[in-house]
């Protein structure tokens, strides 16, 4: 069941920025494009230019990193798309953070995602939207300051980033998120678990007209966050390239019995809660 809980935006964008900035608000380049949240929503045009803003310049390792993507998808609306560090989760060596970005979609950046040590794996699986054949990037900050990038080129028969979906303004805006969240019901201590969360939720682009040429607002669930032991153990920036209805797959180390809290950010200025609870023997 869902919780929706009022959070000004004020309070969102100061969290953000304390909690997110080392991967999106460091060092930026001359002429970088500016952006409409304080640093936090970038609007690259570019996803090689992305990267620099994100990293520098740094030199990439090749290997450590994979991209599980189809080689062809039919219709670009909903890709799986699974992203696997090597990594042994401990804090000397574990991924900081992992950019997503899609070098042909009309905005490149698909998604961020932040780990810590107590997820147990660097693994993740989501469902992404691409808007033609095209090439996939996945770039990682590891703890101990390497950097890995791999590239996977896919083609894709029908692009789907701007007119996807239905409804009008004012269905957009009265649409109302539900949640569904996993985790097992027993663990032994130390081992690592899947854990699962969707949310029902257009991920309106803001790129869409509807039957009388208006363009439908932008509604997006823009962060997601798994708190478990009293961390944060995995946490995602989502951008319009993440599908409807917005799905992943993680892991996590148990080691103690209690709740696994989720959260979801939505840009109408509500956070939608959940929780599962897992014993741990």
């Amino acid at each position: 069941m869902a919780y929706p809980c009022s959070l000004t935006r004020r309070r969102f964008l100061a969290g953000a920025s304390a909690g997110l900035g080392g991967g999106l608000l460091g060092w930026r380049p001359a002429g970088a494009q500016i952006t409409d949240l304080r640093g936090f929503d970038p609007l690259w045009r570019d996803a090689d230019e992305a990267l620099e803003a994100f990293f520098g310049h740094v030199d990439y390792a090749g290997e450590g990193l994979r991209i599980d993507l189809p080689q062809h998808a039919d219709v670009g609306s909903s890709v799986p798309l699974t992203v696997q560090v090597d990594s042994a989760m401990t804090a000397d060596d574990y991924p900081v953070v992992i950019h997503v970005l899609a070098h042909g979609n009309p905005t490149p950046h698909i998604l961020s995602v932040w780990f810590l040590p107590g997820a147990g794996r660097a693994e993740f699986s989501t469902r992404v939207r691409l808007e033609t054949s095209q090439t996939v990037t996945a770039a990682a900050q590891m703890s101990d300051g390497r950097h890995i990038r791999v590239d996977r080129d896919l083609s894709v028969s029908f692009g789907a980033c701007g007119q996807i979906g239905s409804g009008s303004n004012a269905d957009i805006a009265a649409f109302q998120p539900k949640t569904r969240v996993s985790v097992p019901a027993t663990a032994e201590r130390g081992e690592i678990v899947p854990v699962r969360a969707v949310i029902s939720h257009p991920m309106e682009t803001g790129m869409r007209l509807n039957s009388t040429q208006e363009w439908i607002r932008k509604r997006i669930i823009s962060r997601f966050g798994c708190t478990y032991g009293g961390e944060e153990i995995f946490k995602a920036r989502l951008y319009p390239a993440v599908a409807t209805n917005p799905y992943f797959s993680f892991y996590a180390r148990a080691e103690e019995s209690g709740p696994v809290f989720f959260s979801w950010y939505d840009m109408t200025d509500y956070t939608y809660e959940d929780q599962a609870v897992i014993s741990v023997a």
